[in-house]
């Protein structure tokens, strides 16, 4: 009788518990609120709606004065992403960032994503624009570039993907990055904390083992995964799993920068390198001691290449209307 019991709870209870306690965590989740993206004397940037021509909704936040750049989050999809890029790029370039659509359709594809970034500039009355994607963002930026080669003034892609492959998952890290995910979403935030601080010394996942390791680890807490529900950023992915962009990367004519931090064992750096020899003329360069969030570990490196960069291509100077 005993052993009945035993295995009664273990088929039933334990997987009911489990549940409910998901379910507890999601909800908390769900009330979480990001912190706002500041501008460099720390005053919280606002951030206005922007509806696409289907009727999705997005926050957008457009700041600073000079050329164009738009930044493209990753599959998270939140521009509080680039909390330390918008404030630094400002101050010599317009900026527009919006977050990447929320609702996904059966019928969606990831051309879609594309179209986003087209209306948006349309509708703030940018030609011409330098584009800088993370992760998934650098997917999507990479076919704009190709799609609309006369809009494009530059192209940087940071640790990013022109293809969903699964080819690098083994007996390694890799494999730890479902677990690496459910610490993260699904305990109380002093543990997923103390969890996360082994992950960065792994290199596992979006963490890495630089010296602003912690700056992920509050990233992933209170602006990341936590916040967004996994459905939705699996969704985005899903319409990359789609496509294979490879072939039409020799079509990009812009300046290409492809940027990537070398512990970056999620979208390993062969995919970097890849992208770089395949766009004709691609620039590409680390940022030492970083994995797959290099522009949120050490934001002042990275800011500073990418800088230094714009700083020696040419671009064509074209006078923006007034939005």
């Amino acid at each position: 009788m005993t052993l009945w019991l035993i295995m009664a709870l273990w088929f039933f209870a334990l997987p009911l518990a489990v549940g409910s306690w998901m379910l507890l965590m999601g909800r908390r989740n769900s009330r979480l609120r990001r912190p706002p993206v500041v501008d460099r004397s720390g005053q919280p940037l606002a951030s206005i709606p922007f509806t696409y021509s289907d009727g999705e909704t997005v926050d957008l936040i457009v700041t600073g004065e000079g050329p164009a750049i738009l930044l493209v989050p990753g599959a998270d999809g939140m521009k509080e992403t680039f909390r330390y890029q918008i404030p630094a790029l400002s101050q010599s370039h317009r900026v527009l960032c919006a977050d990447l659509r929320e609702r996904i359709g059966a019928d969606m594809t990831f051309e879609r994503l594309s179209t986003d970034l087209e209306e948006l500039l349309s509708a703030h009355g940018v030609r011409r624009v330098t584009l800088l994607g993370q992760s998934l963002g650098g997917a999507v930026a990479m076919r704009f570039a190709a799609r609309h080669p006369e809009r494009v003034d530059a192209l940087v892609v940071a640790n990013s993907l022109a293809r969903v492959s699964y080819g690098h998952v083994g007996l390694n890290a890799v494999l730890l990055v479902p677990v690496a995910m459910a610490t993260i979403r699904y305990l109380p935030t002093a543990v997923s904390r103390l969890i996360a601080r082994l992950w960065s010394r792994l290199n596992v996942w979006v963490f890495d083992s630089s010296p602003g390791s912690d700056r992920v680890i509050q990233y992933v807490l209170w602006s990341g995964p936590r916040t967004v529900h996994p459905g939705t950023s699996g969704g985005r992915v899903d319409l990359l799993k789609r496509e294979d962009l490879r072939p039409e990367l020799a079509g990009i004519r812009a300046p290409t920068l492809v940027l990537k931090g070398p512990l970056d064992r999620y979208t390993p750096v062969a995919w970097s390198v890849e992208i770089a020899e395949l766009i004709p003329g691609a620039t590409y360069l680390e940022i030492a001691g970083t994995g797959h969030c290099s522009h949120i570990s050490m934001p002042e490196l990275f800011n500073q290449t990418l800088l230094d960069w714009l700083s020696r291509i040419d671009r064509p100077q074209v006078e923006e209307d007034d939005e």
